[in-house]
């Protein structure tokens, strides 16, 4: 094998080895619950909404 096959060989590799790493790296960190958002998965409440329509609500200061 020639130099020059032999250095896009190891280009090659070399890159997707890194990128191998980056996708397990990046699965790892995304598995870790302190990393997510902390309302994925609930519905986000609209506190202005709520006072309109003349609910209460009772973890928020009351309007002036």
């Amino acid at each position: 094998m020639s130099n020059v096959g032999f250095l896009s060989s190891l280009s090659l590799v070399t890159l997707l080895i890194v990128l191998g790493v980056a996708a397990i790296t990046l699965v790892v960190f995304l598995r870790k619950r302190s990393n997510r958002h902390p309302l994925e998965g609930k519905q986000e409440r609209n506190v202005a909404a709520d006072i309109e329509a003349g609910k209460s609500a009772p973890d928020h200061s009351p309007p002036k």
